[in-house]
């Protein structure tokens, strides 16, 4: 059952952790798409958080993530348990120039520590567009026992943008590398096991005729 001790309790300054946003190039091509990480660092154990992300309607439009939901929403990330997560808010508000995002674990959910990337924003910027900023207005953590930690988010991504500049990459899939070497070995260890019993087989033919 969902705790509403996560959004009444009393929140502290956090002492452990970091919190700050990301992206691999913050040189935007004009009239494409692009996304912004919320990342976290050696967090204490937390079970939900509270955010608000800033930015500038007039050069930015929020790419909705979830069709189905009113508003334009933001993409769910890595480092809460996102099938056992509940969403009591996920908008953007143009007027007040931000994204309020939400979210609690529910149990049997474990409490979530360390590093990790707690949500995503997908954004297109038009044609006239040059710079703009884009900064966490307020982020609160909550433990599965109701305490909150409000952190200070580093420091504000400044983006710039020209139609010279390469399109950003699309974001990886957040597969480790380490099992994709394992899927491509697996993958070559059955076709030469394959081949091998092809060639054996037809061996044994040729020896029976």
């Amino acid at each position: 059952m969902l705790s509403t001790s996560l959004l009444l309790s009393f929140a502290s300054l956090a002492t452990e952790g970091k919190v700050f946003l990301e992206t691999s190039n913050t040189q935007i091509k004009t009239a494409s798409e692009f996304y912004i990480d919320v990342m976290v660092k050696d967090l204490p154990a937390v079970y939900g958080v509270q955010l608000s992300v800033t930015y500038d309607p007039q050069t930015l439009t929020l790419i909705d993530q979830d069709p189905k939901a009113t508003g334009a929403q933001l993409e769910h990330g890595d480092f809460l348990d996102t099938k056992r997560l509940y969403t009591l808010r996920n908008q953007a508000t143009p007027k007040s120039r931000e994204v309020q995002y939400i979210v609690s674990q529910v149990a049997p959910a474990e409490s979530a520590s360390g590093d990790g990337r707690p949500a995503r924003l997908y954004f297109s910027a038009p044609e006239g567009a040059t710079t703009t900023d884009i900064s966490i207005k307020r982020v609160e953590f909550g433990t599965r026992n109701g305490e909150k930690y409000l952190y200070h988010a580093h420091k504000l991504l400044n983006l710039s943008f020209n139609a010279r500049y390469q399109e950003q990459e699309k974001p990886s899939s957040g597969t480790p590398a380490w099992l994709l070497m394992l899927l491509a070995l697996l993958s070559v260890s059955i076709i030469a096991m394959l081949f091998w019993r092809k060639m054996n087989s037809r061996g044994r033919t040729e020896q029976s005729a």
